[in-house]
């Protein structure tokens, strides 16, 4: 059995490609990363894929198709396959979130 250590305490938070204010640690070879969501982040694109959600820090919203949940630290969720959600840091201060994702393709 192969256990992989992830020195997120030692890694830099890289700027995400998409948007200014994400920042990542990503495992390396892993579905599993650190987001760094900065006070008035919010996600512009629909998201398809299953994850696992723990936030370490601050609030986020998973806004749905028809609803919103707020997530709050120490509180934990999970996002079904092809459940559309997008994310929003609706609050003064950054969210940190530990994120298990789904490695398939999103559905069609």
């Amino acid at each position: 059995m192969a256990v992989t250590h992830v020195p997120f305490a030692t890694m830099d938070w890289a700027p995400s490609p998409t948007h200014p204010l994400e920042h990542k640690k990503v495992a390396p070879g892993r579905s599993l990363a650190l987001l760094r969501f900065e006070p008035g982040f919010a996600d512009p694109n629909l998201c398809l894929r299953s994850h696992v959600l723990y936030v370490l820090q601050g609030v986020l919203d998973l806004q749905l198709e028809d609803r919103v949940e707020r997530v709050a630290a120490g509180e934990a969720c999970w996002l079904d396959r092809g459940s559309a959600h997008r994310a929003v840091n609706p609050g003064s201060e950054p969210a940190v979130v530990l994120i298990v994702s789904d490695v398939s393709a999103e559905p069609a």
